[in-house]
């Protein structure tokens, strides 16, 4: 192959970058049809185009030194040598970005969202990610290796093709200006005003239109130094006035101005309880026999036993998509806004008021552990700064569980009857009253069970399947220790307190969409939903309490519920206060957020509202930009807490 001149290569280099984004958005696009459904063929074509700028700047905005470089009129472009570098930096480039973006095509089954710069922080799951590179996802590992080797390899071969004109002259020179402003204006893909960003993504006012528009390598690289997308759209002190008139209460007040969200209950202190809080991996409520909206599989009796006997919340949802930030709104009240990081990242260096912490001034002995690694999520780290006065993981929890032949021992994490027969142990050294934590594993892809008779479907380390079976094997696991549990001194005075961290995938897709029958899918809000079911046999009553909650309202409703004086500061209310004027649920997915309230919910991408379902959603919307302003502000200045 001959090329004309210098300038040539890169087009054919820059048509067959563009190629291969195009191939992971169409991917994309077929893989999850199903959550595109509501693009009309208009719209979908809107977004494909937009999705070709989304691609052209991701792949000019790191190589355009070396297009510039590459089209100098020099003698030494033409060299060889320099031309095969030419053609490996490209081909590394293509390469990250692809990785990146098929990458994040996996790991939007999981969120339904696009990676941000929490990519940054996967880091902390090192051993889960190999374990399913090298298992579940091993058929994609090769593939992407693969494309990946042929990647570098063909940009090296396209740039030590022969170029026929090897002219240069002092007219040449200009060529460098006009390829100067092409990379730039290619750069910025707009003439005037700010340059394209996530939010100018969305062909349609869509989540799914953005969603398709982007791909996982600009959200990324695009989020990676971002503290917080600018929400400018109220004044700080207008946004505290919305955000403390929706969470004021007549049985608590708020108590600083120099932390203007921290608050203390009126009421005298209460009766003394111990509480054990299971949070449980991947629970998510539309996969559950006693919340889902769809037909029910019989994989969780127990828990819907817990959920008729205990009180149970049937409108609670989980701040985030991910277990550290689950983690993080129980422990601290904060539902981490976009662009900050979670406990263990940093966040720890604002001041915080910490749920173990506040109880151990109140006398309580405090346990923690979770099924997965010690250092899974610096977990070690946060427990200890949090107020825990001991803190296991997987290499301190002996197994007792039995193990079939040719079943592993569990995989990332242990199995979670070892987990919480540990925590069993635990309690009993501990002196009432006592917290204890405890954060399960089984549930987490790759999908193990110990034992051939949960496989209550054909069992597979990465399928919907597996997963129902490890909720089985899951349910199974919690009655065990229950059922051992109760003939203890402290059971009658220990509260249990479970919920999921965040949800999975979505059971309106896919094999869980036919399994189930699935007709219509339920908003997309519906991802985020997580059961709650507080359980305490001789204090508390069963119940369906419809009141709207999520994980940032626990830190609260602990306190209240054991009639604690400590001030806190949180994005939530108690769940047992009926006073609070007006209850919301504040979402963080990516580069987008949300709200939730008794009214309905909108989707913001701090730009334009992307989804809702109210006629007229501005006044949500403005206390949507409220919360997300006040959060962001009192983090960024170091008050959310004196």
């Amino acid at each position: 192959m001959t090329f004309k001149n210098r300038f040539t290569p890169i087009i054919a280099a820059l048509s067959a970058s563009l190629l291969l984004l195009f191939s992971v958005r169409l991917f994309l696009w077929l893989r999850y049809s199903d959550l595109f459904s509501d693009l009309s063929t208009y719209e979908t074509l809107q977004s494909f185009v937009l999705g070709s700028r989304v691609d052209l700047i991701s792949i000019l905005t790191f190589t355009a030194l070396l297009i510039l470089v590459a089209t100098l009129p020099l003698k030494f472009v033409f060299n060889t040598k320099v031309r095969t570098f030419f053609g490996l930096l490209w081909g590394l480039i293509t390469a990250t970005i692809f990785a990146i973006s098929f990458g994040d095509v996996l790991y939007f089954e999981y969120t339904l969202r696009h990676l941000s710069n929490e990519l940054f922080n996967l880091t902390n799951d090192t051993d889960i990610i190999i374990d399913m590179a090298l298992h579940s996802y091993l058929l994609y590992t090769l593939i992407s290796t693969v494309v990946i080797a042929l990647i570098i390899t063909f940009f090296i071969w396209l740039f030590r093709q022969k170029i026929e004109k090897q002219n240069v002259n002092a007219k040449s020179w200009f060529s460098v200006i006009l390829v100067i402003i092409v990379l730039f204006l290619g750069i910025r893909n707009k003439v005037t005003g700010k340059s394209f960003g996530v939010s100018d993504a969305f062909a349609v006012n869509k989540v799914s239109s953005g969603n398709l528009a982007i791909n996982g390598f600009f959200s990324v690289y695009r989020t990676a130094k971002n503290t917080g997308y600018k929400n400018n759209h109220f004044s700080f002190k207008k946004a505290l006035t919305i955000t403390k008139k929706m969470m004021d209460s007549n049985n608590s007040s708020f108590i600083s101005t120099q932390a203007p969200i921290q608050r203390a209950f009126l009421q005298p202190k209460g009766k003394t309880y111990n509480v054990v809080f299971v949070l449980i991996e991947s629970w998510g409520a539309e996969h559950l026999d006693s919340y889902t909206p769809y037909e029910p599989l019989g994989v969780t009796p127990y828990f819907t036993y817990l959920s008729n006997h205990g009180m149970r919340f049937d409108r609670f949802y989980a701040n985030g998509s991910r277990s550290i930030y689950g983690i993080t709104t129980i422990l601290s009240g904060v539902a981490k806004p976009a662009g900050f990081p979670p406990l263990g990242n940093g966040l720890e260096f604002s001041n915080l008021t910490y749920l173990a912490g506040i109880l151990k001034k109140n006398g309580y002995d405090t346990l923690s552990m979770q099924g997965s690694s010690r250092r899974s999520y610096r977990m070690d780290s946060v427990m200890n700064l949090s107020g825990f006065d001991q803190y296991y993981g997987k290499s301190d929890i002996p197994n007792v569980e039995t193990i079939d032949a040719g079943h592993s021992d569990g995989g990332i994490g242990t199995f979670d009857y070892n987990t919480l027969h540990f925590l069993h142990q635990k309690i009993n050294t501990l002196k009432p009253p006592f917290f204890g934590f405890v954060f399960t594993a089984s549930t987490h892809t790759d999908f193990h069970v110990p034992q051939k008779k949960y496989e209550k479907f054909e069992h597979s380390l990465s399928g919907y399947k597996g997963y129902l079976n490890t909720m089985y094997y899951a349910d199974d696991a919690i009655k065990r220790f229950m059922s051992e549990v109760q003939d203890e001194p402290w059971f009658d005075n220990t509260i249990f307190i479970f919920t999921g961290d965040h949800g999975y995938k979505s059971a309106a897709r896919g094999l869980s969409k036919k399994m189930r029958h699935v007709k219509k899918a339920a908003a997309s809000i519906e991802h985020h939903r997580v059961p709650l079911v507080i359980y305490a046999p001789k204090i508390i009553a069963p119940s369906k309490n419809p009141t709207l909650g999520s994980h940032a309202d626990i830190l609260p409703t602990i306190i209240d519920m054991l009639g604690l004086q400590n001030s806190y500061s949180a994005i939530g209310s108690s769940l047992f206060d009926k006073s609070v004027h007006e209850r919301f649920v504040y979402i963080q997915e990516g580069s987008s957020m949300g709200l939730i309230t008794d009214k309905g919910y909108v989707k913001h991408n701090y730009k334009n509202i992307i989804e809702t379902n109210v006629k007229d959603p501005k006044a949500i919307a403005d206390k949507l930009l409220s919360v997300d302003k006040v959060e962001t502000t009192l983090l960024k200045e170091n008050r959310w807490a004196k």
